[in-house]
This record gives C-alpha cells, structure tokens and sequence, in this order.
C-alpha cells in the first residue's frame, strides 16, 4: 500500500466542511491526519474495495505520513491519542514496531 500512496496525489470525494472544522480544532498536524486517511479511503474507493460513503481502519506508517504530510511521528502519536480521546477517531494499537491503524468517527452531515 505504501507504493500506491506515494502515487497518490488526490483525495476523492467530498471532503465534509464538519470533518475538518472538528480536525481542525487540534491543528494543522490533525488536519493533515485527516486528508492522509481520507486520500487511503479514496484508493480503496477507486478499486471497489470500499463502499463510497463507509470509512475503515487505514494503517498510518511513520515514512509515508512524513514524506507526504510533513507530520513527524513524535507529532503523529501526540494528535492520534488527542483525536481518539477527543471521539475524532478510533484507533487501533498493533504492537510495537507495527504502524497503528486509525479510522474516521466523526460525522459528515452531508
């Protein structure tokens, strides 16, 4: 998956005004969060691997979140923890070592 990401250079779909106003309360790094797992959700849409309006669990591996986004790890763990407290996100821990897998919670209303 790490090689379509670097590929990718679009997000699909509309993007809720809602998501990002929420995501934005906890900053830019948030934000960027965001726009990373909604651009894996739009490959996944593009291959009919998942349905249009769904979101799940995409993995969010420290290089590629850097490389792409700018979001330091050190950055990246500090927003996931806020973002799945705060009911933003649910996230799930694979273990040491492993890239952990975030998935969007907060409504679109649209």
């Amino acid at each position: 998956m790490l090689g379509d990401a670097a590929a990718a250079k679009f997000i699909r779909g509309p993007i809720s005004l809602n998501q990002i106003l929420e995501f934005s309360k906890y900053g830019v790094n948030a934000v960027r969060i965001l726009l990373y797992i909604r651009m894996q959700e739009g490959i996944m849409v593009s291959r009919s691997e998942l349905p249009k309006n769904e979101h799940t669990f995409i993995k969010i591996p420290n290089k590629t979140l850097e490389s792409m986004f700018g979001v330091h790890r050190s950055i990246k763990w500090e927003k996931l923890r806020t973002l799945e407290e705060n009911g933003l996100i649910e996230l799930k821990l694979n273990g040491q070592g492993i890239a952990p897998e975030a998935k969007i919670i907060v409504p679109r209303l649209h």
